[in-house]
């Protein structure tokens, strides 16, 4: 008799503490690893060959950072176990540009504040975690660029229960005398299905596209004008490299591709709503195997100007997150952006 209350009040013990320990594992985990090693690009004192890898997840996704290679998503990853929607790779090969400029691509998302232009990457990144509790977990990111002056400052945020990342993007002249014109551009490199017949689509909110250039003018004629979905808009339709950006004004707050054989989207918004005022697109297309270093993917990027005065600051924020159960049908900017919406107000 004496055992089996003994055996008994183990148990309830037990059961105790597992409950103590379930109820106090965090929703939101931020966790920082150096166990991989990244290919070191720059020229630089600060680069390192095991850098900081930070791991932040809820229910729903897990996202990665890699600050000191400048990038500030460097995966995105839904917990139904689909691969990185954002491109990534540690050790890219080294690749020429169709400028002749020879460059690594590590995939993720990145800007071009602070910009290296010698290893043409984002320079490295500071950062700290501010915050990592059951319902939030937030790092800080910041980097200045000497060539340009400015300090660009990055709150990245994921929170319980939400597949959307969002991300406070702060740039400041540093300058106490002179103005900046600042051409500001952010990256987005979206990973492809690289099989026969994958069938993804790249999701611009435009009318019309203009095309720079394409591999012995495959797609048209340089500076030829397109309406929008154009000929190429889809992945088995890219048969080699090109570059084209839209011609006029965006018409919606958001981009990004859509993954028919998993019925989902990866898209990325922000606010306010006007501060993007273009898109560009460039990929090396299905033929991308015979030129060294590429990869699958697109890159798809958006633009912005505006001025800065001494010591003035401008910001926006940018949101990634994942849509699913997404028909083609539900492909249109209103019904995108109706989803959109229904996601934020969950927030």
């Amino acid at each position: 008799m004496k055992s089996r209350f003994l055996w008994l009040s183990l148990m309830i013990g037990m059961g105790i503490f597992l409950i103590g320990s379930i109820s106090a594992f965090p929703k939101v985990m931020v966790n920082v690893n150096t166990d991989a090693y990244v290919l070191p690009v720059a020229e630089l004192a600060s680069t390192k060959t095991n850098p900081e890898i930070i791991h932040l997840e809820n229910d729903l996704i897990g996202i990665e950072i890699i600050p000191n290679r400048g990038r500030v998503l460097s995966s995105y990853t839904l917990k139904t176990g689909h691969q990185s929607f954002l491109y990534q790779k540690f050790v890219p090969d080294p690749m020429v540009l169709p400028g002749g400029l020879h460059t690594v691509e590590f995939g993720g998302y990145y800007l071009s504040l602070p910009w290296n232009t010698r290893d043409r990457q984002p320079f490295d990144l500071a950062f700290e975690i501010n915050q990592s509790t059951e319902s939030l977990g937030e790092v800080y990111l910041s980097g200045k660029d000497m060539f340009q002056k400015t300090l660009t400052e990055i709150w990245l945020r994921l929170k319980d229960g939400s597949p959307v990342v969002e991300i406070q993007i702060k740039i400041t002249n540093t300058s106490k005398k002179s103005s900046k014109e600042i051409d500001f551009r952010d990256y987005s490199i979206l990973a492809v299905n690289d099989t026969v017949d994958s069938n993804d689509q790249i999701l611009l909110p435009v009318e019309k596209v203009k095309l720079i250039e394409s591999k012995n003018d495959w797609a048209g004629t340089k500076d030829s004008l397109t309406e929008w979905p154009a000929p190429f808009s889809q992945w088995t339709s890219l048969n080699d490299y090109l570059v084209f950006r839209s011609e006029s004004q965006l018409i919606s707050w958001f981009g990004g591709i859509y993954y028919p054989e998993i019925k989902a989207a990866f898209i990325k918004f922000w606010a306010p709503q006007d501060f993007f005022t273009g898109a560009e697109i460039w990929s090396w297309g299905k033929n991308y195997s015979s030129e060294p270093g590429a990869a699958p993917y697109v890159v798809y990027s958006n633009t912005a100007h505006f001025t800065l005065l001494p010591q003035e600051s401008k910001s926006f924020i940018t949101y990634f997150t994942a849509l699913t159960d997404l028909n083609e049908n539900d492909l249109t900017y209103e019904a995108i952006n109706q989803r959109i919406q229904s996601i934020m107000k969950m927030q």
